[in-house]
């Protein structure tokens, strides 16, 4: 892994972010929900006033980002994305020490996701940094860790 450098997104981050937000849930949102992922929908997740959201840049470019927000007391992640390409490189792992870092620092206990049920891959990442699923509502596997 290379050197990655977080910052506080700024607006110029969007057309990059929805790029690779497209790239990587385009297909699993249109496989299990039927519909076509939007931008709006993004882009609210993100401009909500009680969203944090990070970018990580690595050789000159970023390469991913997470946005999360409190929620009775706990930490919840809306977004985490790498980019293909440098996904399985420890991108997306060092981003997970960063949000639990950001939860300690908040408070927080707990940290919780969302994540759609086709989407294997990232169950598998969660589970093997100590997420559990808690329930299911729809197409969705609420995951949850406790932080020690």
């Amino acid at each position: 892994m290379f050197d990655a450098i977080y910052r506080e997104m700024v607006r110029r981050d969007l057309p990059t972010l929805l790029a690779m937000s497209r790239e990587n849930m385009a297909s699993i949102i249109l496989a299990l929900w039927g519909v076509e992922m939007r931008d709006e929908e993004v882009l609210h997740a993100i401009f909500d006033p009680t969203v944090y959201t990070e970018v990580v840049e690595a050789e000159g470019q970023i390469i991913g980002f997470f946005s999360v927000e409190a929620q009775d007391g706990n930490l919840f992640i809306n977004a985490l994305q790498v980019k293909k390409g440098y996904q399985g490189q420890g991108y997306g792992t060092a981003m997970m020490a960063r949000i639990e870092t950001l939860a300690r620092a908040q408070g927080a206990s707990v940290i919780e996701l969302w994540v759609q049920l086709t989407n294997r891959p990232a169950m598998e990442f969660y589970r093997h940094r100590g997420y559990r699923t808690i329930s299911r509502q729809g197409n969705n596997y609420l995951m949850r860790k406790k932080l020690t």
